[in-house]
């Protein structure tokens, strides 16, 4: 009985942890710390395949590049952000 509790804490903890990982590599650390811990490896695989909100593409060349990069490195284009008026 304590074996097969220790084995899911364990599993728990570690599904927290990858999705931690992920979460922070996708720069969205809180989603992935609560979806790690309340849904376990459904919440890994849901930030798998979320959206990455680091890089965005750019409008010109549609490379992935940093959102706060001013001039793309692969076109040298000027990159416009959301805030930003055209």
């Amino acid at each position: 009985m304590m074996d097969n509790i220790l084995f899911w804490l364990g599993f728990y903890i570690a599904m927290l942890i990858a999705s931690i990982a992920i979460g922070y590599s996708k720069g969205n650390i809180v989603a992935g710390a609560l979806l790690g811990y309340v849904l376990g490896p459904i919440g890994v695989l849901l930030l798998l395949l979320s959206k990455d909100r680091k890089m965005l593409s750019c409008p010109e060349c549609s490379a992935k590049i940093h959102r706060h990069s001013y001039i793309c490195p692969r076109c040298q284009q000027k990159v416009l952000h959301r805030f930003e008026l055209k």
